[in-house]
Parts: C-alpha cells; structure tokens; sequence
C-alpha cells in the first residue's frame, strides 16, 4: 500500500489524529516506562482507525497495523486483545465518566447525575488542521464504519462487561450496598441502555447534522427522551441509601 493515493488519505487522517494528543494534560506522575508504553499504544490505536476510516474495517488486517506502526502483531495483541478493541478504544472514557458520576450522591438527582455525564458536546477534539466541515465528514466516516461492518456492529457493546462493572462498583459506593446486589445490577443495566440510546442517536442523527452544535441538541434530545421512562427505577434506586445493606 506504499506511495497510494489511499496511503495519502491515511497520512492525513493520522496527522489529525496524532493533534489530538498534542495539548493532552501529562500526568506528572506518570514514569518513563509507562510514557513510552501509552505513546506506543497510542499509535496503535490511531494508525488503526485511520486505515479503518480509508479502507474499512474488514479491509485490513492486524499485520498490516502492525506494518504500519512498526511494531510486531505480537506487541499489538500486547495492547488490545481483537482488532475491534482498536476501532472502539474510545469506549473507556464514557464508562469512566458516568462511574465517576453516579459514585457520590450530591444535589442532583441519580438520573440527572447519568444524563449529565453523557450528555457532553458530541466533538472529536480540536482538529485544528480541519475546518468543520471536514471535522463532520470525517466523524461520519467513523460512524459509516462502525454501522458498515458487520464484525464491529456484533462487538459494539463487547465492553459492557466492564461498563457493568465499574458503574455497578460506583452504584453500590453511592448507597453503601455491595455490586452483585440485584438492585445495583438492574440500576447499572437502566443506565447502560441510556449510553447505548446516545450512542444509537448518535449514529443516526450524524447523516443529517449540518453542525456538532446541531448533533448535540439532536442528540440530547434523544437522552432526556429515554431519561423519562429511565427516572422511576434510577429514582427508588436512589431512595435505598438509608436501607441499603452492606
């Protein structure tokens, strides 16, 4: 695939994916083994999905990415265990976002608290390099991959597992209850079905948008939509705290 118009098409994606990363805040902390392993699984993850946005899921293999990295296939399956784990490696930051939310109960409500924490604007980063527009073409692109392929529309919620346990650790943290609890196991799934209603939305609503400002509102929408039906079970969950056992 050397010197192609489509290697060009993922040079450049790859430069616009690399950006992100520029302004990222470093942990101080974080020591030189642990730098060197997160940049290299950082490229990884971002040779991948610029070869998946050109030339589709299905079209490349793990020993192409790994070509492309320059790295063995074994120091990729050291870093993420399918190919599918590289398409959806974005996947974490949401789980932690609504795990983190839902842990303390504060002045909102569980369900506001849920809604609150993915709800955040829809928008790849600052691309800088793209105005816009080529900001949209390029976030549909991903979504036209993620919908396309049938290998990544079976894995789409292969991280549920550890969705349901990280929310359901928090859960119980919230009300001083224990995770394997029916009630906390049948709070986290409510609200599973909330991020995979965004997610949904998203995909669908992305085709028509004329603007991230105009996804988000769609998209938001769609959530406080769901949120209605999801609020009575969120609500009882929360009124536990003073019965809930350890």
């Amino acid at each position: 695939m050397t010197g192609s118009s489509d290697d060009l098409e993922v040079d450049a994606i790859l430069e616009v994916l690399e950006g992100l990363h520029a302004d990222e805040a470093r942990d101080p902390d974080e020591g030189l083994r642990e730098r060197k392993k997160r940049r290299v699984r950082q490229k990884i993850s971002d040779v991948a999905t610029a070869m998946f946005l050109v030339h589709g899921f299905d079209n490349v293999t793990v020993a192409q990415i790994a070509a492309a990295s320059e790295v063995s296939e074994q120091t990729v399956f050291n870093y993420f265990t399918t190919k599918e784990s590289m398409f959806f490696d974005r996947a974490e930051p949401m789980t932690n976002a609504v795990a983190n939310a839902v842990r303390e109960p504060g002045s909102t409500s569980l369900v506001e608290a849920v809604v609150q924490s993915m709800a955040d604007e829809i928008h790849p980063g600052q691309w800088e390099t793209l105005d816009e527009a080529g900001q949209l073409h390029l976030f549909r692109r991903f979504c036209d991959v993620a919908t396309e392929s049938p290998t990544l529309v079976a894995a789409r919620f292969a991280d549920l597992p550890r969705f349901i346990d990280e929310v359901s650790i928090a859960l119980a943290q919230r009300i001083g209850a224990d995770p394997i609890d029916p009630e906390v196991q049948l709070a986290t799934l409510v609200i599973a079905g909330l991020v995979r209603v965004r997610l949904q939305s998203t995909f669908h609503h992305v085709q028509k948008a004329t603007s991230f400002a105009a996804l988000n509102d769609v998209v938001r929408r769609d959530i406080l939509k769901a949120a209605q039906l999801a609020e009575p079970s969120l609500s009882a969950f929360d009124k536990m705290r003073d019965t809930a056992h350890g």
